[in-house]
């Protein structure tokens, strides 16, 4: 029976793989997204997507793109402006979801093990401040998924991944790793031996796509998305060998840590330092009971190297 999904930033990675994975199942999406005459936008167009245009506080677009559906997929993007801007956001897909009186599935994706972050930074800043940029970040991860789950749809799923490979692509990397599009290095201030998870985007919307299709199966389930546990130095490799240009890691002095925390100009850097005190990213997560074929970051590079030449400064 064919089924119609709202599907949010569905011109990214993870609304984008959720998208496709339910046209080729012969269902309807509503593709939600800000600029439809957009090259990505078109490429769902043409693979049978009906686009919608608003952004996350326009209620009046979310309704109209909610209208008539079963099931909504909501990735909520971070607003550094407004530390609680994600929990509205989520608040009006709720609201729209119930006023359509359709929707019986709502799949959301947050982050790797939002609530036990939370709960770490929120004490550790409340008592040291040493990480107030998590605490908000975590805050409002969790606050999506509380609100979602308060929603009284039926059947909730969700989906908490790990480290996404774009992370290692134009603009996301910049966040991160300054240095690197230009210089080819990568800074970090993680322990030498850390092993960062990661999990390939497309993946995202294959359990996305599985929750929609299997509610009995996936719905109340909040399932930590874990591929594989990787070193800096093994990332550094990956991306050397997928785009042909060296790669270096360079691992920071703790008093070179110390002085730019003292800084305060590189926020994210907590995400950095945090894994020294709270380490969830030390394994993979057995996900194989699920039946999905999970990739890899290599494979994701590989599939997405144009973007990553670019990135690095070089012509394919």
């Amino acid at each position: 029976m064919t089924a119609t999904y709202l599907i949010t930033g569905a011109t990214g990675y993870q609304g984008g793989s959720t998208a496709r994975q339910l046209l080729s199942n012969g269902h309807q999406v509503h593709a939600f997204v800000r600029n439809p005459s957009s090259p990505a936008a078109q490429n769902l167009a043409a693979l049978g997507a009906k686009l919608f245009q608003g952004d996350y506080s326009d209620l009046p677009s979310i309704a109209a793109a909610t209208k008539g559906v079963t099931g909504v997929f909501l990735n909520t993007f971070p607003d550094f402006q407004h530390p609680d801007g994600e929990i509205p956001q989520a608040q009006n897909f709720v609201t729209a979801a119930r006023e359509a009186g359709t929707v019986t599935t709502f799949v959301v994706s947050t982050v790797f093990k939002s609530k036990e972050y939370l709960e770490f930074t929120t004490a550790a800043a409340a008592g040291t401040s040493e990480f107030p940029f998590l605490a908000r970040y975590y805050k409002s991860k969790a606050g999506v998924e509380d609100v979602v789950l308060a929603s009284g749809i039926q059947n909730v799923t969700i989906l908490r991944p790990s480290t996404l490979g774009y992370q290692y692509l134009s603009p996301y990397c910049s966040l991160y790793f300054p240095e690197y599009p230009e210089e080819h290095f990568m800074a970090v201030s993680y322990a030498k031996g850390y092993r960062r998870s990661h999990f390939d985007p497309e993946d995202v919307g294959k359990f996305a796509a599985a929750a929609f299709l299997q509610p009995e199966r996936f719905g109340g389930k909040t399932i930590e998305l874990v591929s594989e546990a990787l070193t800096f130095d093994e990332i550094a490799g990956i991306i050397t060998r997928v785009s042909g240009v060296e790669v270096e890691i360079r691992y920071r002095s703790q008093e070179e840590t110390k002085a730019l925390v003292l800084s305060g100009k590189f926020p994210v850097l907590e995400t950095q330092i945090i894994p020294r005190k709270l380490d969830f990213e030390n394994g993979v997560i057995n996900l194989e009971d699920y039946g999905i074929q999970l990739g890899t970051l290599e494979g994701f590079l590989k599939r997405e190297k144009s973007k990553l030449l670019d990135t690095l400064g070089v012509k394919g």
